[in-house]
């Protein structure tokens, strides 16, 4: 019994060894990025069966008794919990607000061709403009299309053009706003302008002229002081424009009906007539394209007339000014023109058992049978996660809690050492009987 107890004693060191062990990792790593804490959990050994003890009053039946046979490390548990994100205002280093992973390319040379998973966020921009993990591995997503919508298929790496340039592009489409005030009298007259580009990216003005002409009826004439629009009214006054019309409104102040005089109309989704289309001039715009102004948002209340251009979808040239990652984990790239591209859009990985993950060391993990299939979908969209850019994840590491763990365990590892001790000295008694 006494040897048993030595056996006893050993595995309580060595399971307590292990413990010790995997406190002073965590303490360790208690400012690794992303980090996640672990445990190490026990289980009781094989107890021996011992017969004849504890026999019921029936007399009948034994219970089962059984002398146990010391303690074993489990498993070795990893804390997934959220860490605290921690700002550092540099635009490439991103952070999970969530769950899931970000996903890298496989380790070139590594046995295993799995993609590398994880939740450290301090990316960079290679030279070739590559998103790569501190490690040199691709970040991968997918790329976005001009819709906006990722085309999740095929993983690619995350990349960008470091020379890339907006392209000049032709205003077609332009939109006017605002309030033409129900209070003005007959005779009334509001003007407004905006600019719009043609093919190379020069920039034109347009000009709108409103004359309230009677109650809820107001007349529009569209100029063009650069001469690059084609003149629908060749032959009349610089008072007629290139195109006018009338806006009647409802008695709710919404627009009821856009007319058009000698100029087309334009109605993109095919419903009722928006406004007016206007052709642009060949040696601005070639192609036969038009410009057509939207006129259907313009309200008509009591009070001030408010009365503007809303936007128009074209620009100048432009250079690249800088990129930057919106909370879905798309890539945007900004140019100085003030357009705006996303160009890809971050992946995130996910599993039904993180637990079961393989820790690859240099913060990354792979999918193992336990862990289940690598499961991949977008941020705010498939997954209740959001990517912070300029942050990074802190480890989970609570160094209070990890430092008392330490002193339970220094104590158990010491007990256990004591039960040698004990054992020792019973074996030296039972040797002494002889004598």
């Amino acid at each position: 019994m006494s040897l048993q107890s030595l056996s006893i004693g050993v595995s309580g060191l060595r399971s307590h060894q292990t413990r010790l062990d995997t406190v002073s990792n965590n303490i360790a790593n208690s400012s690794t990025t992303a980090f996640k804490r672990q445990r190490a959990a026990f289980s009781e050994e094989l107890g021996q069966a011992i017969l004849g003890v504890g026999r019921t009053a029936g007399g009948s039946n034994i219970n089962p008794s059984k002398v146990g046979r010391g303690v074993s490390v489990a498993s070795i548990d990893r804390n997934f919990s959220q860490g605290s994100l921690n700002d550092t205002g540099i635009k490439t280093d991103l952070a999970l607000n969530g769950d899931g992973f970000f996903v890298a390319s496989p380790k070139s040379g590594a046995a295993s061709d799995q993609r590398r998973l994880t939740r450290a966020g301090n990316f960079t921009f290679n030279q070739g403009g590559e998103l790569v993990t501190a490690n040199g591995l691709n970040v991968q997503g997918w790329e976005v299309g001009e819709d906006g919508t990722a085309n999740t298929g095929e993983l690619k790496n995350v990349q960008f053009d470091p020379n890339a340039q907006s392209a000049a592009k032709a205003t077609t489409e332009a939109e006017v706003g605002g309030n033409l005030s129900a209070d003005a009298e007959v005779g009334d007259t509001s003007e407004i302008s905006s600019v719009v580009y043609d093919e190379q990216g020069k920039a034109h003005n347009v000009v709108i002229n409103f004359e309230n002409t009677s109650e809820d009826t107001w007349n529009y004439t569209v100029k063009d002081p650069d001469g690059v629009l084609v003149d629908e009214n060749a032959g009349g006054t610089d008072e007629d424009g290139v195109a006018n019309g009338t806006i009647k409104f409802n008695d709710d102040g919404s627009v009821d009906t856009v007319g058009v005089n000698e100029a087309g109309n334009f109605n993109p989704d095919g419903g009722p007539n928006d406004g007016v289309s206007i052709d642009w001039q060949s040696d601005a715009v070639q192609g036969g394209k038009s410009l057509g102004i939207s006129l259907r948002d313009i309200t008509q209340f009591s009070g001030s007339t408010t009365s503007k251009f809303q936007g128009q979808n074209g620009n100048s040239s432009g250079e690249l000014s800088g990129v930057q990652f919106t909370p879905e984990g798309k890539l945007q790239l900004n140019y100085t023109n003030g357009v705006q591209e996303e160009e890809y859009q971050l992946a995130i990985g996910d599993v039904n058992n993180p637990n079961g993950l393989e820790q690859q060391g240099e913060n990354f993990f792979t999918t193992t049978g336990a862990s289940g299939d690598l499961q991949l979908g977008r941020a705010g969209r498939d997954l209740q996660t959001s990517v912070v850019s300029g942050a990074l994840e802190s480890s989970n590491v609570d160094l209070a809690k990890e430092f008392s763990d330490l002193i339970k365990a220094q104590r158990s590892y010491q007990a256990s050492s004591q039960i040698i001790t004990t054992a020792d000295e019973v074996l030296n008694q039972t040797v002494q009987l002889k004598r």
